[in-house]
């Protein structure tokens, strides 16, 4: 099987393609670009854009490195699964050669070890229908089903079991992963191991926009590592198909989400904030530019108490060339400042070449504050540079003063 070798928001070099091979790829990465080479036919230049991971397409593996180094974009996604526990997880992942194997690698580790002793047990609630009486009656279904005779008996009952959502996931994202071919032989072994001891697990296909997250306790905090990579896993940008024309599968991610997600929780850390008052896509809280509610505005970054917006805020994972920001975006921004009527809103990019610029708006008494991250330095320095962001949302917030960007 051929192997497609490409650099995120990088044109690769010309590569030929059958038309059935380019919808295949196509549809493994439907942001991709596909630019047509002058004077040849079936041949492409591929931009991949955000995508980053491997993937098969058809007749193709396609491997994507980040522009960043894999341990960058590991930190990124490390500390966004758990701010506490991101040392650990870099640890873990800092000798993989690729950014799959860096994933899959650690999972494999973590959820070995987690269910050495055998898998973690829960109460299940269920309802049978069974000759005797085990824990209560239904009576209702009892009347309904079975008026005239006496069994069977609509009962429910707990069972102590191991076929629960936290199993479910693990045995989920270890499924997926062993359907990668391009894995490390080991990492596949300890998958399969694992893979094992959930016999008496129901296998789940979970839609990645609604993964199910666990809540720790401590009688399943030996679990925490590992769920977090499972629903990193299962949560990726992957398109799975199966079909004549099409299949893919593979480890995907978009890596714009993923800055805007770290972004989110550093800052929703630093800040010592809980997910209700600093929601994503200001999650729970119906927010609208019009009055008929017919435009729907979901910032990436937003503040709120007692019911109020007190900040707002979008992240780009973009480069702003002069630190001034991109013109759609700051027109977005004066509407997300306007919707929730802060005076200040705060654009984040994740590069810039100079230092960031406040843009006043005084016929609408705003004031749009573009930001930058260099991801390129060190965890620290870049957690510094969070920390710093956040001190002045606190002090636009407070202070409810024009916002003056730190030199």
């Amino acid at each position: 099987m051929p192997t497609l070798h490409l650099v995120e928001h990088q044109e690769s070099e010309p590569v030929e393609l059958t038309p059935a091979q380019r919808d295949q790829i196509s549809v493994a990465l439907p942001r991709a670009v596909f630019l047509p080479e002058p004077g040849s036919e079936n041949t492409y230049v591929i931009n991949p854009k955000n995508y980053v991971g491997v993937i098969r397409a058809g007749d193709y593996t396609i491997e994507i490195q980040p522009k960043l180094d894999i341990s960058r974009v590991l930190f990124l996604v490390a500390y966004a699964l758990n701010p506490r526990y991101w040392r650990d997880h870099i640890v873990e992942f800092e000798d993989a050669p690729t950014l799959h194997e860096a994933i899959a690698r650690p999972f494999a580790g973590f959820a070995e070890r987690a269910t050495r002793r055998g898998p973690l047990h829960g109460y299940q609630s269920i309802d049978d229908s069974l000759p005797g009486v085990r824990g209560r009656i239904r009576f209702a279904d009892q009347i309904r089903r079975h008026q005239r005779v006496t069994t069977p008996i609509e009962v429910t009952y707990d069972e102590f079991t191991p076929d629960i959502e936290e199993n479910r996931l693990l045995l989920a994202a270890t499924n997926k992963l062993l359907q990668l071919r391009f894995l490390a032989e080991p990492t596949k072994q300890l998958l399969r191991r694992t893979a094992g001891r959930y016999a008496d697990v129901t296998a789940v296909r979970y839609d990645r926009r609604h993964i199910p997250n666990p809540q720790i306790t401590r009688l399943n905090g030996h679990y925490e590592r590992p769920l977090a990579l499972a629903r990193l896993i299962l949560g990726d940008e992957t398109i799975e198909l199966s079909g004549q024309a099409v299949t893919s599968t593979g480890l995907l991610f978009d890596m714009a989400d993923v800055f805007e997600t770290f972004v989110h929780v550093a800052l929703r850390e630093t800040l010592g904030l809980s997910d209700k008052n600093f929601p994503k896509n200001a999650k729970g809280h119906g927010l609208y530019l019009d009055d008929n509610q017919r435009i729907r505005l979901r910032p990436d970054l937003s503040w709120w108490d007692r019911g109020r917006c007190v900040m707002v805020g979008d992240v780009k994972y973009k480069k702003t060339i002069d630190g001034e920001g991109k013109e759609p975006d700051l027109y977005q921004m004066l509407a997300y400042t306007t919707a929730t009527q802060v005076d200040t809103g705060f654009l984040v990019y994740a590069a810039g070449e100079s230092e960031p610029l406040t843009h006043a708006v005084s016929l609408a008494g705003k004031q749009l504050a573009v930001e930058t991250l260099t991801l390129s330095d060190e965890p620290e320095a870049i957690l510094a540079e969070i920390g710093a962001l956040a001190e002045r949302i606190s002090d636009a917030r407070y202070r409810n003063e024009p916002f003056l960007s730190a030199a």
